[in-house]
């Protein structure tokens, strides 16, 4: 397994990391797995050199299963979690923390982040902006949670260039990670300019949705027929006519891992670790032969020939479609879905 530092704090993190929103969210994922085939997950996760694993109270029972399967493995995982809610007040911070400790069986997370920033996007759940108290108690919560120990270090997710700029600079230095959406296929937080911003301050990215949900992995034909799950069918990625246009970049990957002897899967999470600002990919798993193929994947032959000729159609991708979307399709506003021409699903 490959590492690399999270952000100044000496904490070495696997560069392959495990997302666990599949651990616990059936009514997104459909039937879970048992309990043991998690249990396997994370053993042999660990075996391997895997070190983080990231959940949130939003994840319905994600927490507790993975309070239940790193037990007696504490001390070998860097856990990260995420705080729900429009309200960062210190108590209201405290008592959210104290319920994903106790979910968690552990007396302290390494990594607290804010799930989502506030947003006013009309016709949607986010119904208000952040405001300038907001960025303040975000920082003095977090910092009061850290002096306590209770916290090791804090982060924040989905926040945009206009919602971390608002953090005053002595926040920016506290916060270490961007809890992100990025892909061969969702590259917002490139052209938006975060990227840039988030090295200059020292922030790397986590990417979540690293494979866009399994289509990178190459396993969705041109019908669609395979994409159930209610979570795919809300990605604007599973939604023509985007969807036909992202699968001429899963063609591409395909003919990369080809070329290479590897699995489109981990062609598409090598191109990602490999980008400057990111610390750590979270790749959701419930099948331990996922989790196998995910983890080979630092090790791929990836040239930087290879990488060029995928960030050029990737950003080619990008440019089809319009600037500030969210990833998922009830996130946006429903005019600009409309301007897609993707037919929202009431």
């Amino acid at each position: 397994m490959q590492y690399k530092e999270l952000a100044n704090t000496g904490l070495k993190v696997s560069k392959v990391a495990i997302g666990t929103w599949q651990f616990g969210h059936a009514s997104v994922w459909g039937e879970l797995s048992k309990m043991e085939e998690y249990q396997r997950i994370v053993d042999e996760a660990i075996a391997a050199g895997v070190n983080l694993f990231d959940t949130a109270k939003a994840y319905d029972m994600s927490e507790k299963v993975v309070g239940e399967v790193i037990k007696g493995k504490r001390d070998k995982v860097i856990l990260a979690t995420k705080l729900s809610g429009a309200k960062f007040d210190y108590d209201t911070v405290r008592s959210e923390l104290e319920g994903s400790l106790k979910r968690l069986q552990t007396d302290y997370v390494d990594l607290y982040q804010i799930h989502w920033p506030k947003i006013n996007i009309p016709g949607t759940w986010h119904q208000a902006d952040m405001e300038k108290q907001d960025y303040e108690d975000i920082f003095t919560s977090f910092s009061k949670l850290k002096e306590e120990g209770l916290i090791r270090f804090a982060g924040v997710s989905n926040f945009r260039l206009d919602n971390l700029k608002e953090f005053s600079d002595e926040a920016l230095d506290f916060l270490v990670t961007d809890q992100v959406p990025y892909s061969l296929l969702w590259r917002f937080y490139d052209l938006e300019g975060v990227s840039e911003f988030c090295k200059r301050k020292n922030m790397g990215f986590l990417a979540y949705s690293p494979l866009a949900q399994g289509l990178l992995s190459g396993r969705f034909g041109k019908d669609g027929e395979e994409v159930k799950a209610m979570i795919r069918q809300a990605n604007i990625l599973f939604n023509e006519p985007v969807y036909s246009r992202a699968l001429q970049i899963v063609e591409l990957v395909k003919e990369v891992a080809k070329e290479i002897g590897a699995t489109p899967a981990q062609v598409a999470l090598k191109w990602t670790m490999e980008r400057d600002v990111m610390v750590s990919v979270l790749a959701g798993v419930r099948k331990v032969k996922h989790l196998r193929e995910n983890v080979a994947a630092a090790d791929i032959p990836l040239t930087k020939e290879h990488q060029e000729r995928l960030n050029k159609a990737s950003l080619d991708f990008q440019k089809t479609l319009l600037p500030g979307l969210q990833l998922w399709i009830g996130d946006n506003r429903k005019e600009d879905i409309e301007k897609l021409d993707i037919k929202a699903k009431k």
